[in-house]
């Protein structure tokens, strides 16, 4: 009897994707750590002022971004990115990280004050957040790696995110801020903000994160510097966490002082496409395989 060679060719490519990934990864991912400003729709918007940007800007799906006249605008380390393939791969990055990081919730420490508190490495539920003073992130516990993230409905923030001396002196750390619907920003950010909505600036000043925004814009109004990677951290703060596949749809999400956690991934729609685009070939495969028997 002879078995087709298709037959093993449909093999090939099919189950490979039922085969979890042994790979770690990082939260946000190769493609969407490279941006410093995302946004989803309408439109990645400056409104004058003076503005310092380190990293990739970028819009998906919209395909424009605004720059208004006459502002300072200055984009060092990146290129802008207005609708095309790699603001929607980073786009899709972004929807993945906010699912890995609002899957934390449930090992979260309920944190609805960031006013004058010095926190450790951990996951914090904060609810509709205000910071009007000054939160320092600190490490007593001397995390290896130390990671944290914040996990809110919203963020209104007019303070300043402060460390304490020598903190990220370990390599690797990471701060999250995963907020559910929209973020107002002004005053010292630290770490990387990522909206499902909308985030809107009036004068922020984040020199090691990003300002990432799902299905909204990002609006600058102001003097703002946001910077991707910076002295104590090259990775801008996007490290800490460690993520592998825990199969049957779910990412183990472990490290920085953060329980380990499993958290559910949908299946990505481009699976279906491609499963339905193989079993024709995999039916041909079959009958052929039956009438040499």
């Amino acid at each position: 009897m002879k078995i087709p060679l298709i037959s093993f060719s449909f093999l090939a490519l099919v189950l490979p994707l039922f085969a979890p990934s042994a790979n770690a990864d990082t939260v946000l991912g190769a493609d969407l750590s490279t941006f410093a400003v995302l946004g989803g729709t309408p439109v990645v918007s400056f409104a004058g002022g003076n503005d310092t940007i380190t990293g990739n800007v970028g819009v998906s799906p919209a395909a424009s971004i605004t720059i208004a006249t006459p502002p300072t605008f200055t984009l060092t380390g990146g290129t802008q990115h207005a609708g095309d393939a790699t603001a929607a791969t980073a786009q899709a990055g972004l929807t993945n990280a906010l699912t890995i990081l609002g899957g934390l919730a449930s090992v979260g420490t309920s944190q609805s004050n960031l006013n004058f508190v010095s926190l450790n490495p951990g996951v914090y539920n904060i609810g509709a957040a205000d910071l009007t003073g000054t939160l320092t992130l600190t490490n007593t516990l001397n995390v290896t790696h130390p990671t944290w993230v914040f996990i809110g409905s919203s963020l209104t923030s007019s303070g300043v995110v402060a460390t304490a001396p020598g903190l990220f002196d370990a390599a690797n750390a990471g701060v999250y801020w995963d907020i559910g619907s929209s973020a107002a920003l002004s005053g010292v950010m630290l770490g990387n903000v990522l909206a499902s909505t909308s985030i809107t600036t009036t004068g922020v000043t984040d020199t090691c994160g990003r300002l990432l925004a799902s299905t909204g814009d990002v609006t600058f109004a102001g003097n703002n510097t946001i910077s991707n990677t910076c002295s104590f951290s090259a990775s801008g703060l996007s490290g800490g966490l460690t993520v592998t596949s825990g199969g049957g749809g779910t990412v183990v999400v472990s490290g920085g002082g953060v329980p380990p956690s499993s958290v559910n991934i949908p299946e990505p729609g481009t699976f279906a496409l491609l499963l339905a685009g193989l079993l024709p070939l995999g039916l041909l495969a079959l009958r052929k395989l039956q009438a040499s028997c």
